[in-house]
């Protein structure tokens, strides 16, 4: 496994940890249609969310959430509405978001930022 899938793989599980313990449920991980991908399907409240992790070492490319641009975003929401398709759910209550994480190796510490509704 090349190490910027390891990178990004452990910044979804550091996004998952974080998610679950401000009492989202965890629908599915690493959801796949032609149109796009979902890193982490989460629900709470009711509300489906669908969210983007970002994971950097340091910002020398500019910060995590800043790699979700209008692209990305095009690409998620027409992947999630497969997803709501494809598990017959009728319903217009989600949102997508990005979880940015930056870990700091030295310090051996992630800053994790939540942004809803992107």
């Amino acid at each position: 496994m090349n190490r910027k899938i390891k990178i990004g793989d452990f910044g979804q599980k550091l996004a998952k940890d974080f998610l679950i313990k401000r009492g989202y449920a965890i629908l599915a991980e690493k959801y796949f249609a032609r149109v796009g991908e979902i890193d982490i399907i989460a629900q709470k409240d009711q509300q489906i969310i669908f969210i983007e992790v970002k994971t950097r070492l340091s910002n020398n490319f500019g910060l995590p959430e800043e790699a979700v641009d209008a692209k990305k975003r095009e690409k998620m929401y027409k992947a999630c509405l497969k997803y709501l398709e494809e598990n017959q759910i009728e319903s217009d209550n989600f949102r997508l978001d990005c979880i940015a994480v930056e870990i700091n190796k030295i310090d051996k510490k992630a800053v994790i930022r939540h942004h809803k509704g992107i």
